[in-house]
């Protein structure tokens, strides 16, 4: 027979088993948001490529809801319609202008729907409305788009190389006929000049001897027939030598204008200059398609396993998790910078901000210290506002970070995969002295290995 003892464990037991089960499904119903006030819209696709009831809503990059349902069409020319809640608490941002696309949670998770925030001008989404939808972008379409830019990459790099070719032989025949033709010039200019020399000096003896009498002429100059004569032969003899001089000149000039930086040399190698352009934006282009091709499912792996990660599709709530840290294999560095010394008000939008020549003065001096890791290190600008409602602060948070981060990338020329963003609103979590932030931080995410080599 049990004692009463016993039977008070067991009851206890039971008891405390019964408390935990409440817990933890109170703990995994709050994360699931089952607790949240929700409301009810719809999207419709031609293809739902990996989309499944019960995958995760993002709003904005914040987890906001999930898929309840999906209705298959009722014919080849028909959509899926697909049914999904969003918590109350971003229902502000979703309008009805804002787009739904079908994304991938990092480089090898499951597919989830993202809601991208609408315009101020736009209403507010009713509940049990529709809002409008971007069709996935299908493996296949990058396959042949790549396969295609290849093909014509090719393509232009062996028409580049007989057009440089060419462009080299015309080069080298140019400037021979160029050596060539200021050779002949150049005696053709000493002749002329020393020509006109004579002749110049020839009409001043001529002149001076018929002013002094001396000669036949000069003895005739009595005869004003003779007289108006031999004047008319010195006005003849100082207009050749003028035109002489002219002609000299002239050829000088055409001396200078071919060797000029508008001349047929200068011509020739600014062709040969645009030739190479086009072929650095040809190999540009084919740069982008590598990198996009990083991003593949069927090569990504290789980049998960060093340590690589989207930091598009990283929420607040992963961030502050330690998504970046790699479990403590990476050191975080912060610099904090406030909003009065970096923003100012845009005189053309009131309610927007904008970076002060200052405040970008002041970003140019953080990023001092960090010049010698970004070039191997993620670099997070973090936003933080405490003004307003909680949407006003995730949007104005964002904002700020996006022009950091816009300032960055084309001031230091910082690698855009590397350089994200995280509006963590009114979250100032290690900011100094604990206090609340207004402003953006700096947080560089290091690999511990290298810092300790570097010291």
């Amino acid at each position: 027979m049990a004692t009463p003892a016993r039977l008070a464990g067991v009851g206890a037991f039971v008891l405390g088993g019964l408390l935990l089960f409440t817990v933890g499904l109170f703990m995994i119903g709050d994360r699931q948001m089952a607790f949240s006030k929700k409301f009810t819209i719809y999207t419709e696709f031609k293809k739902i490529t990996g989309l499944q009831p019960g995958a995760i809503v993002r709003v904005s990059g914040a987890k906001a809801g999930a898929i309840t349902q999906i209705v298959p069409p009722n014919g080849p020319g028909g959509k899926f319609r697909v049914e999904f809640e969003i918590t109350e608490e971003l229902h502000p941002l979703v309008r009805t202008d804002s787009l739904a696309t079908i994304e991938t949670e990092g480089l090898v998770g499951g597919s989830f729907l993202g809601v991208g925030t609408g315009t101020e001008q736009a209403a507010a989404a009713p509940p049990k409305s529709t809002i409008p939808s971007k069709e996935p972008f299908e493996i296949s379409d990058l396959m042949q788009q790549m396969g295609d830019t290849i093909a014509k990459v090719n393509k232009t790099i062996d028409e580049m190389k007989d057009d440089v070719q060419r462009a080299v032989v015309a080069i080298g025949d140019t400037v021979d006929n160029a050596n060539g033709l200021i050779t002949a010039v150049s005696d053709d200019v000493k002749k002329m000049a020393a020509a006109g020399g004579r002749i110049s000096e020839d009409a001043a003896r001529i002149s001076e001897g018929l002013r002094s009498g001396k000669g036949t002429v000069g003895k005739l100059l009595h005869d004003d027939e003779l007289y108006r004569r031999a004047t008319a032969v010195a006005k003849q003899a100082e207009q050749i030598a003028a035109d002489t001089r002219q002609v000299v000149e002239r050829a000088r000039k055409a001396l200078e204008e071919f060797q000029s930086k508008d001349g047929p040399i200068q011509g020739v190698a600014a062709d040969l200059k645009e030739t190479m352009d086009g072929a650095r934006i040809a190999m540009s282009g084919f740069a982008e398609n590598m990198e996009a091709l990083k991003h593949n499912f069927l090569v990504r792996g290789f980049f998960n396993d060093r340590g690589f990660f989207n930091l598009a599709t990283l929420s607040p709530a992963e961030y502050r998790a330690g998504a970046l840290t790699r479990k403590g294999a990476r050191r975080t560095v912060r610099i904090w910078l406030g909003a009065p010394v970096l923003f100012e008000s845009d005189p053309e939008k009131p309610d927007n901000e904008r970076l002060t020549d200052g405040g970008k003065a002041r970003l140019d001096s953080a990023m001092a210290t960090f010049l010698d890791q970004v070039p191997s290190s993620a670099l997070i600008v973090e936003g933080h506002a405490q003004q307003g409602m909680k949407d006003e602060q995730y949007l104005r948070s964002r904002l700020r970070a996006s022009a950091v981060r816009s300032y960055l990338i084309g001031r230091f020329e910082l690698d855009p995969l590397l350089t994200g963003i995280m509006p963590l609103g009114r979250d100032s979590e290690g900011s100094p002295d604990g206090a609340p932030w207004d402003g953006v931080a700096l947080a560089v995410f290091q690999e511990k290995t290298a810092a300790a080599k570097k010291q």
